[in-house]
């Protein structure tokens, strides 16, 4: 393990995935477990930090004797993938803690956690190619795979439009019951603006 780096210079190589990743560690968590988490950041509370694939290791120096250990698993991504689409979604990541808060919170992370990710952010401003090594693990059962950017690829090599509502989670609801007469106020001369809601209220009723 390395001790974390501190930025050099007023242009960093990669200042903007690591803005995108200090935003996603806003996400994670409530304001006041985020704002412990970025003291344990800037006042160095973090000792030590290794990036391997897939899997982010910290030491944090914490009320106890011993430093807190901390992990952040992440999903693989697409190798073809740019700096900030390397930057994974809340529900690609993971994580556990050795303090007693390790557990997540309403969604979100520990502030060990957090305080791993915000450093993370800081080793990625100085070498972008850090999130390139962090994305390259192997598949884990409990997170997903990286999303394509647009539609998913089909069997055939094309792109399946139709994949996100062939595998929607559940059913889309039934359409509420109408009454036979919708009042609707109109002002006068409004006849074609009435035969469009009255197309529209016939079709939602033959469904």
């Amino acid at each position: 393990m390395t001790a974390p780096r501190r930025l050099l210079g007023t242009s960093p190589p990669g200042r903007l995935p690591a803005a995108v990743l200090r935003a996603l560690a806003a996400e994670l968590s409530d304001p006041g477990r985020f704002g412990r988490a970025k003291a344990y950041a800037r006042d160095g509370a973090v000792i030590d930090i290794e990036v391997d694939p897939g899997e982010v290791t910290v030491e944090i120096r914490g009320s106890r004797f011993e430093p807190y250990q901390t992990r952040v698993w992440t999903a693989p991504a697409d190798g073809d993938a740019t700096p900030i689409e390397l930057v994974p979604d809340r529900d690609e990541l993971a994580a556990s803690c050795t303090c007693p808060d390790d557990a997540p919170y309403d969604g979100g992370f520990c502030k060990h956690a957090l305080a791993a990710l915000l450093v993370l952010a800081d080793e990625v401003t100085v070498d972008p190619g850090l999130l390139t090594t962090w994305r390259s693990g192997p598949a884990r059962p409990d997170l997903p795979a990286a999303r394509l950017p647009a539609a998913a690829a089909s069997p055939t090599g094309g792109i399946d439009e139709l994949s996100g509502a062939t595998n929607a989670p559940a059913r889309l609801p039934r359409p509420p019951d109408l009454p036979p007469h919708l009042p609707v106020a109109m002002a006068p001369g409004d006849d074609a603006l009435a035969d469009v809601l009255a197309d529209a209220l016939a079709v939602l009723r033959r469904h």
